[in-house]
């Protein structure tokens, strides 16, 4: 951790020395990893994420501390953990003084950018960012009839938006990314795509048959454990146990949702190239965390399975010579703030866990050796810690009592778990030891 710190310490200067970057951070939602061109899907088409991948760096190991929604948009404002920001749950209240990225980067002379989906504490305006297209608080929806608040309105203000969502907050960034600015920006758009309701964008409907999508390689009609509530309203929108078809139906809609949603992101990366911003504009895409889509009988994201803390994550820097398209090394959406901070000379605020990827996108330095997980529902339906290295994961599932550990090189799709193999009793050891004092150090916040 010691040098990953001297690292990104050491690019500080560097972007000072330089006219700062602007920054357009792009954020999916409920997004299976699976589910990008760039990741190998061979039916999906997503030609414009395609392409940036292959301009930048598709970091193919990225993950998201907390996989629910106000948790895992929590780390990546932050750049803490859960138990650091004290977002552990929807509906927690974050700690005082958190670090902010958009409050971080107006303080520094920033113009900070919002359009979309907040879902958080405050408000976009209260949170450091400064201007801002239409905003959704969060909650249940229709991607057809989100009902949005202008930027710094009120309640009074509120109107119910008459085009499908990704369309609505590309609208908003197209017409920021042409206007006029005096200072450089940081635009933050949040779609909603690919939560729920699965229900393809006008002009895309049909454009996946559902007997011609693969199910996922580890489909299962419900999960391997216990500790699972089929009852989490994720896991209520197709019958439970899953069959084949209502999965095949869902994912079908949810690609058009996507290959719509590339073609809104094909909009604004044509926008920076027709404005000349292309040159000196960072470009991150993220997925604030993942989606099971049947992977292992589950439909959500609270799972600490890979189809839920794994996140889709590029990165363009114009500014910088990348070593190669595509980084295994692991890294979080909580890395994002610390990122953005150190390509602009901007000062990390106090209590950032995260750290700088930006030396893995030129190749250089020793990544993390372990990232760790939570998820934990106070209704004690399921409360699931894990810690995952490079090969291995080892996951507690804290109401049952079960654990579960894989071989994520052997068996990436977690299909066997070897909790009980004799041959694995050291690993499993070493695993639960690193857990158990992550927990102990997190647990005492």
């Amino acid at each position: 951790m010691l040098a990953l710190l001297m690292l990104a310490l050491a690019w500080a200067p560097v972007a000072q020395a330089k006219e700062r970057p602007n920054f357009l951070v792009l954020l999916s939602d409920d997004h299976n990893y699976r589910t990008l061109g760039a990741a190998g899907n061979a039916v999906l088409r997503t030609p414009h994420l395609d392409r940036l991948a292959k301009e930048g760096v598709y970091f193919n190991r990225c993950f998201t501390p907390n996989p629910i929604c106000q948790p895992s948009r929590a780390s990546f404002y932050t750049g803490q953990s859960s138990w650091a920001n004290g977002v552990t749950f929807n509906g927690k209240p974050m700690k005082k003084g958190s670090p902010l990225l958009a409050r971080t980067l107006a303080e520094a002379g920033y113009e900070t950018y919002f359009t979309g989906k907040w879902h958080g504490a405050g408000k976009p305006w209260t949170m450091g960012f400064t201007t801002g297209g239409r905003c959704w608080a969060g909650g249940k929806f229709d991607h057809f009839e989100l009902a949005l608040t202008p930027f710094g309105g009120g309640p009074e203000s509120r109107k119910t938006a008459q085009d499908y969502s990704s369309t609505v907050f590309t609208d908003d960034a197209l017409a920021y990314l042409e206007g006029k600015r005096d200072k450089p920006f940081c635009a933050v758009v949040a779609y909603t795509v690919g939560h729920d309701v699965f229900k393809a964008p006008p002009g895309y409907e049909g454009k996946y048959a559902p007997a011609e999508i693969p199910l996922p390689p580890n489909f299962m009609a419900q999960p391997p454990f216990k500790q699972f509530n089929p009852a989490i309203r994720d896991e209520t929108v197709l019958p439970f146990p899953r069959d084949e078809q209502s999965v095949r139906v869902a994912l079908a809609e949810y690609y058009a949702m996507f290959e719509h949603l590339d073609a809104q992101i094909g909009r604004l990366l044509g926008a920076l190239e027709r404005t000349g911003l292309a040159e000196n504009t960072v470009v991150i895409f993220a997925s604030v965390k993942g989606m099971s889509m049947g992977s292992h009988g589950i439909i959500g994201k609270q799972t600490l399975y890979e189809e839920g803390i794994r996140s889709s994550l590029i990165v363009r820097h114009p500014g910088l010579r990348r070593a190669a398209g595509v980084s295994s090394e692991l890294v979080s959406t909580m890395d994002i703030l610390p990122t953005v901070c150190t390509a602009a000379g901007v000062e990390l605020p106090a209590g950032v866990e995260g750290v700088s990827f930006l030396p893995f996108y030129e190749g250089r330095g020793e990544g993390r050796k372990r990232l760790f997980f939570m998820y934990d529902d106070p209704r004690r339906f399921t409360v699931t810690r894990a810690v995952r290295t490079r090969r291995y994961k080892f996951v507690q599932h804290l109401v049952t009592h079960e654990s579960q550990l894989f071989d994520l090189v052997k068996d990436p799709n977690e299909m066997v778990n070897l909790a009980g193999a004799p041959e694995m009793k050291d690993v499993k050891t070493k695993l639960r030891a690193s857990l158990m004092e992550w927990r102990k150090r997190g647990e005492e916040k």
